[in-house]
């Protein structure tokens, strides 16, 4: 999975079940997942 360092914004690719959530350049412990840049349409009923 993708996510993104609030501190440094470099992209840091992990596993979050696997590994530590910590960004490896400069050791900061808060990520943002990557989400996709289109909106999601859902049908209502």
């Amino acid at each position: 999975m993708g996510y993104v360092c609030v501190s440094c914004e470099e992209e840091v690719e992990i596993n979050p079940v696997e590994d530590k959530i910590i960004c490896p350049s400069c050791s900061h412990r808060v990520l943002l997942k990557e989400r996709p840049e289109q909106d999601k349409t859902v049908k209502a009923v």
